[in-house]
Formats: structure tokens, sequence, C-alpha cells
């Protein structure tokens, strides 16, 4: 027999339901192509390439930036290469670069570009795994998935309304049980439920479609699935099972979510895992295919290669250093980890100026340590934008002019943006904030980092104030609006 549904779950249904309304005209549903089995693919679509140069400073100036490492970057658009000549599209542009991302992932661009995580490199053991993570996100470009939705355009598709009256809804349900709750875990509660719940369901299958054109490369150039890319998906699927618990509903960790969100996207590491190996069984050959690991062993192992690897692999030994109260220690450790083939990398020099602060160095040799990043290979925004930051108020000039300097080597990308208004506003460049604070405006992506990064500590606790009244009154409007539609009673 079927349970009447309560009030709480009612109302929740019919929350979702209007906030699915708003969804219904836009035009989110696009005909992409699809891969209806593995073996086939489907002829290319229509693409409209994003500016290269504009990606890779996109990239440069998002977290530390990228990394240098000629052999590495060489053998893996090798790969690249291979994967477009297989997949019918070698003449298509786009790249292989390596984030200093140090978790285990991967994303592509628009543009045609990928990028691999420093964290995904470290893990490898074979070059079917890096084939198959490739072919992956070289499937999101080629079935065009980037044109068909941006994350941000995602979370667009509900109305403030329902967000609103969710909050509402489970601030009163939630936090009773759980002390730790907090008024910031509702809003990312309401985010994901309406996130979840109204976003087009072609956007939960693109993983999939993605694993299916990656498995279809595998066959086509006679790789290894079981030591390839069945060997990613279970190495994810572990780090997701180490990570589960921290969600008081047991939700999604940070591998099936969408970045900075916690939101799900798509299914677990095992669940892909499970489903992509039931479609492989009967298509794997045999004899199967032996493991390459020797190639891909002989590119961990070149000199530089191999120096870089290591030098990653100290940064959490650097942390747990400083975590045991052992300054010293760290420096030292921070200073090899910033020398030979990663003497000017930027995520290294960071490293080792955070060190070097914590051991009482001065800021003009935390700022010449910062700026080896100036004349490296691949430069980082971070490093820069941190550069300019140690400077004393007669210094102001120069940091100023140098800032302005790297602003310009970056191509003024949306992404620095942010970090430019709040060093104008800061130095009292009032001219030069608010016009940048007022250009800031036409993305969406950054317009309230602009803004808060132009205010004063006051005005942002000023700010938060009228935003949690706004939130209550929207809110009080809301429930009373739905307890007379649906006549609930409190």
């Amino acid at each position: 027999m079927k349970r009447p549904m309560r009030p709480g779950a009612l109302l929740l249904a019919s929350l979702l339901a209007l906030g699915g309304t708003v969804q219904a005209d836009e035009k989110t549903e696009q005909a992409l192509p699809t891969v209806k089995q593995i073996g086939e693919l489907p002829p290319p679509p229509a693409h409209q390439w994003s500016d290269l140069t504009a990606d890779l400073n996109d990239q440069r100036a998002s977290g530390n930036g990228l990394v240098s490492a000629p052999a590495l970057s060489k053998y893996l658009n090798t790969l690249y290469a291979q994967i477009k000549t297989a997949a019918g599209v070698a003449d298509w542009p786009g790249a292989v670069y390596l984030s200093s991302d140090t978790t285990l992932n991967a994303h592509a661009s628009a543009a045609g570009n990928i990028y691999l995580h420093m964290g995904l490199i470290r893990s490898a053991d074979t070059e079917d795994e890096i084939f198959g993570v490739l072919a992956h996100e070289f499937a999101h470009i080629y079935l065009n998935h980037q044109a068909a939705y941006e994350a941000h355009q995602v979370a667009s598709n509900a109305t403030t309304g329902v967000k609103v009256a969710l909050l509402g809804f489970f601030q009163k349900k939630l936090p009773g049980a759980n002390p730790s709750w907090g008024a910031f875990d509702s809003l990312a509660l309401v985010d994901g439920v309406v996130h979840d719940s109204l976003i087009p369901v072609w956007q939960r299958e693109v993983e999939e479609q993605a694993d299916m054109f990656a498995a279809t490369l595998t066959l086509r150039e006679r790789y290894s699935y079981p030591s390839g890319y069945k060997a990613f998906l279970e190495r994810l699927a572990a780090l997701e099972q180490r990570e589960q618990g921290s969600d008081p509903f047991g939700g999604t960790t940070a591998a099936a979510a969408a970045p900075g969100t916690g939101r799900k996207t798509h299914a677990t590491a095992r669940e892909r895992e499970e489903a992509l190996t039931a479609k492989m069984l009967p298509l794997m050959p045999r004899p199967r295919p032996a493991a390459r690991k020797a190639q891909w062993q002989a590119v961990v192992k070149e000199k530089e290669t191999a120096e870089l690897l290591a030098h990653f692999a100290l940064l959490p030994e650097i942390a747990k250093l400083q975590t045991a109260g052992r300054p010293a220690d760290a420096l030292r450790m921070a200073q090899t980890a910033a020398s030979g083939a990663t003497a000017g990398d930027g995520t290294m020099l960071l490293v080792l100026q955070e060190a070097m602060k914590r051991t009482g160095a001065s800021l003009d040799d935390q700022r010449a340590v910062l700026l080896r990043n100036r004349n490296w290979p691949e430069r980082s925004w971070a490093a820069q934008y941190q550069a300019a930051a140690l400077v004393t108020p007669e210094q102001q000039p120069f940091a100023k002019e140098f800032l302005q300097e790297q602003y310009a080597y970056f191509g003024e990308t949306p992404r620095t943006w942010p970090d430019m208004v709040g060093f104008y506003f800061r130095n009292g460049d009032n001219f030069a904030q608010l016009a940048l604070s007022l250009k800031c405006t036409t993305d969406a992506r950054f317009r309230d980092a602009c803004v808060y990064n132009a205010q004063t500590d006051a005005q942002r606790q000023q700010a938060a104030n009228q935003a949690a009244n706004r939130q209550q009154q929207m809110l009080n409007r809301w429930e009373q609006k739905l307890k007379d539609k649906l006549k609930l009673n409190q």
C-alpha cells in the first residue's frame, strides 16, 4: 500500500516542481551526439572552438598555475595525437598540459586542451591508464559537452525563491541531531538538492558517454582495459571511499561532484566502473593486450620528470612538518622542493615562501624567492600576485607597476580581476578599482569575488547581515504562500 506523502515531503516536492518550471523554456536540452554502444563513435559535431591563448591564460591564473615538464608533456601530446587520429579528427586543435592541482583528476576545455592534474600523474602505473583518462577527457571535447553547458549556468536553473524556501525547510529539519551543522551547511545542501533535482538528465549522463568513448578507443588502439581505464576508476573509487563520512547524509564525495560545490554531477567511480566493465567484458579481445607499464615507467624515470614528481611528493611531508611545529625542518624540505627541475615552479616557490615566513625571513627575501617564477617557462599568477603583495609602503609604486605588467602578461584574463580589484582597493587607487569592478560585472563567475575584494571588513559584515535579513524575509513570504496554496498547517 502506498503511504500518503508527509507534509514536509509534499512541501519539498512542490518546491522542486515550481523550480522545474524555470528551465522549461530554456534550451538546455541540446541535441548532443551520443555513443550508443562501445565500439562505435558518432560523427563529430560542428565545433566552435574557444580561444587557445585565452584558455591557457585562464588556467595559468587558476590555482598555482601550470607545471613545466618538457619530456613528460611531449610524451603526453604524442598520446593525444594518437587519440585524435583514432577518433578520425587528427587536425583538431588543442594540447595536453599539466595542472599543479594535486588531486586525482583531469579536465578538458572548449579550446581542445586537456589538463592532467599532478595528483593523477603521480598515481598512474601504466600508459594504458593515462591513455584511458586522456580518451575520457577528449570525449567531452569530441561530443561537444563544453558547448552544451557550463557549470555556472546549471546552478542558475533554479529560482532564488526555491532555494530560499528549501533553506527554511532544511534549517528546521536538519540541525537538531548534529550540533556541528551550521548555516553554511544548509546553504550547500539546498544548492545540492536544487541542482540534483533540476539538472537536465543528459548532464548526468555525460560521464557515462565519456566512459564509453574511452572504452571504444581503448579497444581500437589495443590498450589494456583492466590495467588502464578500469584501474583508474578503481583508484578513484578507493579515494571516494576514504572521503566518505564527512557528509551527514552520506552524500557525494569530491570525485563525483562539481568543483567546489559538493554537488553530485555523475555516478560514483565504483558505479561507473561496474557499469562499464559489464559492457566491456564480452568485447575485450583474447588474448588480452598486455599492460604498457614499461613505456610509462621509462617516461616518469626520465631525470627531470623523476625530480619533478619527487618534489611534488614532498608537499604533504612539508605540511606534516608544519603541523607538527617543526618549521625549520619544513623550511629545509621546502628548499629542496624548490630546486632543480622545480627551481622556479609556482607551487614550490609559494610553499617555500610560506616556510620562510614562518621562520622569520624578511619580506625582501620572501619576494626574491617568488620572483624566480618570473622567468620560468610556466609563470604562475598566484606567485606573481603574492610577490607584489610582499612590499613595504615605500615599495607600493614598484608593486603596482610590477603587477600591472603581470596582468598584461596573463592577457588580463577575467580570473585575475578579483585580485586586481583587491590590490587597487587596498592601495587607494579608486579610479582603477572602480573601472575594473565595472568590467567585472560582465563575468558572473567572478562578479561576487570582485565585490567582496572591494569592501572593508565592516562593509562585508554589513552586507552579510543585509543578505541574511533579505533571505529571512523571502523565506517568510515563500513559506506563507506555500502554506496558503497547499493548505499546510504549522
